[in-house]
């Protein structure tokens, strides 16, 4: 269950791997508690995003389309919180290969590696999506992405809530 306290507390954890040092403007003033944002409204942009992670999905807009989901990838639902592409091609097809961070139900990370495929225009679309674990994150040496770029994410996550958009739930 995703619960404000336990989602603070995994996500200040994860902050808190970056030393000071590893922030490119560093200013510790500037800098604050878990990186100067406010983890209860990321909290709340988590919940929103919450979903079943499948192995392999199809997802379609086309009015012949269809869906199709494979076998759970954890037995738990998460959210992914980061994700980084590692190889990416785009014409009329776009296909990525990214890793990615998800925080899951039980409040551990888990790094997966992701390849993706899209097909068409935005209103006739097909896209799949192939995952697999690549391990559980363990700790600093499992970070493959820049503290910024980790809280600007994480600040994206509230962007629904500061614009009135976000599906309110109550705790």
């Amino acid at each position: 269950m995703f619960r404000e306290k336990d989602m603070v507390k995994a996500l200040s954890w994860l902050i808190g791997l970056y030393e000071p040092i590893d922030f490119g403007a560093y200013d510790e003033e500037e800098l604050g508690v878990d990186g100067g944002i406010c983890l209860e409204e990321v909290c709340m942009g988590v919940r929103d995003k919450v979903q079943t992670i499948y192995q392999y999905t199809v997802e379609s807009s086309h009015e012949l389309g269809f869906k199709y989901r494979g076998k759970e990838l954890f037995r738990q639902r998460g959210c992914k919180i980061y994700s980084d592409m590692e190889v990416g091609a785009s014409d009329v097809i776009t296909s990525t290969y990214e890793k990615e961070l998800w925080l899951l139900e039980d409040m551990s990370f888990a790094l997966v590696h992701c390849v993706s495929m899209g097909i068409g225009a935005e209103d006739n679309e097909y896209i799949t999506e192939y995952r697999s674990i690549i391990k559980r994150f363990e700790g600093k040496q499992d970070l493959f992405m820049t503290p910024e770029d980790l809280l600007e994410e994480l600040e994206e996550m509230c962007v629904p809530q500061w614009e009135h958009t976000a599906t309110i739930y109550e705790m």
